[in-house]
């Protein structure tokens, strides 16, 4: 399974990667991303001193994230290594263009006004990027 293939349920009330993933998920993608590869041992150690959690929950969590097409499972040895299967800003690059797809696709004008409010009333130097952007796209399309 590809990144792009990876469904999610988008949550707007959460913060961060928890928008997408669950709480677990989360604090196990971020783990592998910066450590690069990691056994479940390895997480659990390092998630069980920040709270209480069975070891047999994370291997759980990881192998459905391996199920879902985040993390790749190599066996080495005795265990099996766990590696991202894109880097955190692939995945938030990636899950952000599905968003505002799906957006476009069913509620296009709805959807373009609120992100330009959104982008003027709270992020107003923002607007010259993306007039910026917009403009740099249109000579793109007309090369």
């Amino acid at each position: 399974m590809t990144l792009k293939n990876y469904s999610f349920t988008f949550d707007p009330d959460k913060k961060g990667l928890r928008k997408i993933l669950g709480h677990l998920e989360t604090d196990v993608m971020e783990l592998v991303w910066v450590e690069g590869e990691m056994t479940v041992r390895q997480v659990h150690k390092k998630l069980k001193s920040r709270r209480n959690i069975a070891y047999t929950t994370v291997m759980t969590v990881m192998s459905r994230l391996a199920e879902k097409g985040l993390l790749r499972k190599v066996k080495e040895g005795a265990a099996f290594v766990y590696r991202a299967t894109s880097s955190r800003e692939e995945f938030s690059r990636s899950t952000v263009r599905k968003v505002v797809n799906g957006l476009l696709g069913d509620f296009t004008e709805p959807a373009i006004s609120q992100f330009v409010d959104s982008i003027g009333d709270s992020q107003p130097e923002n607007m010259e990027e993306l007039a910026r952007l917009i403009e740099q796209k249109r000579k793109k399309k007309d090369v």
